[in-house]
């Protein structure tokens, strides 16, 4: 019995570590906000794009959130996580949606 346990322990784990690669794989970038600040925490995003989401983070300001865009298909998805009212969240859409992934892939190697 114990090593069934120990077997479904190690599947476990392995199929966790598995998972967090394949989220790592797809993720350009992290950005957390603070009142109205936004950082990139991890990847990088091209100057146009870090400007346009410092603006609608900061009018009005957004206490904190989480903001993290990954790759979905042909374009960039955003999910966000935090106190964003909706009218931002669309802004935050529109703009990461409307910037096709090669360009967010050649500010992250540069």
């Amino acid at each position: 019995m114990a090593v069934l346990v120990a077997c479904a322990i190690g599947v476990a784990t392995g199929l966790l570590l598995v998972w967090l690669n394949a989220r790592a794989a797809i993720t350009i970038a992290v950005a957390e906000i603070d009142e109205g600040k936004l950082t990139v925490t991890r990847g990088g995003l091209s100057s146009r794009v870090l400007d346009d989401l410092r603006d609608v983070v900061s009018r009005p300001k957004v206490r904190h959130a989480s903001l993290r865009i990954l790759r979905a298909k042909d374009r960039a998805r955003l999910v966000v996580e935090g106190d964003v009212s909706e009218q931002q969240l669309q802004r935050l859409r529109n703009i990461v949606g409307n910037v096709p992934i090669a360009q967010l892939e050649r500010a992250r190697r540069a």
